[in-house]
């Protein structure tokens, strides 16, 4: 029965590893993470001249590549060089909706809605040398059962980020479990439309065999009012892999007192 859960334990992590290694190697990893900006009324071209006004000196981009017009409410897409996709297809002109997605050569601009803009450039050198991330040994001591308590709806929580503001979350409830012999307990939340739970912790291995800020894990929506807590799932926020994210911290409650020693290592560029 052991060796069975062992290897049903491994199955499961390393499908979930398999797809935050495709995530890391996509075209939204946050390797190829190239900033935020927010576009100006009038007139906003993308390419590598220096009087775009999104400026990107990436490997072979050329100038002026395109426009994104901003009057009023509305972004409209022009293309001013035909080698620009949106949403993967091609395309000359069009009004942009949140979500969208422009793509020209191993350029991404994701648009945020308003005037955000989210810039990624695959042919970045973090993106480049990327080779994989590293994990500590699996171990099943730190898959455990746990219960929950629901929360009070529409409750949220403030939590601090690593940028120094703040991000308020839904508050889903609270999982008590036991680990290594003592009653612990994570507060969980909404993230998205997402109907698992998202936890935010730190533990006795922040910032020594894990990343200093913490560590991300998603437990599968409880079930009669129980669920199960897999530290060997617990993975890195995007700040870890690259500057001008901003990942909320664990809320003091989510601070553990003993060491998890699996899941996600830190990550060394």
């Amino acid at each position: 029965m052991k060796r069975d859960m062992n290897r049903d334990l491994k199955h499961e992590v390393d499908a979930w590893r398999a797809g935050k290694d495709r995530q890391m190697q996509g075209p939204e990893s946050p390797l190829a993470f190239a900033g935020r900006l927010q576009l100006q009324p009038g007139h906003n071209t993308l390419g590598s001249a220096a009087d775009d006004g999104l400026k990107l000196e990436s490997l072979g981009l050329p100038e002026h590549v395109l426009d994104l017009y901003v009057q009023d409410v509305r972004v409209q897409l022009k293309v001013l060089v035909p080698m620009v996709a949106l949403n993967g297809q091609p395309v000359e002109q069009a009004y942009l909706q949140p979500g969208d997605a422009v793509e020209v050569g191993p350029v991404r601009l994701v648009y945020q809605g308003g005037l955000g803009v989210t810039l990624f450039d695959r042919s970045r050198p973090t993106a480049l040398s990327y080779r994989g991330l590293k994990y500590l040994p699996l171990d099943a001591h730190y898959r455990v059962p746990a219960t929950f308590e629901p929360a009070a709806a529409g409750k949220t929580l403030i939590l601090e980020t690593t940028q120094n503001d703040t991000r308020e979350l839904p508050f889903r409830g609270v999982l008590r479990f036991t680990l290594q012999g003592k009653a612990l307990s994570l507060e969980g939340f909404q993230l998205g439309d997402n109907p698992d739970l998202f936890v935010i912790f730190r533990d006795a291995t922040s910032g020594k065999e894990t990343y200093g800020a913490g560590r991300f894990l998603w437990v599968k929506a409880p079930i009669n009012g129980t669920a199960v807590v897999d530290f060997n799932l617990a993975w890195n926020p995007l700040c870890a892999y690259a500057d001008g994210y901003s990942c909320p911290l664990a809320p003091p409650e989510n601070r553990l007192s003993v060491p998890i020693p699996v899941g996600e290592a830190p990550y060394h560029h």
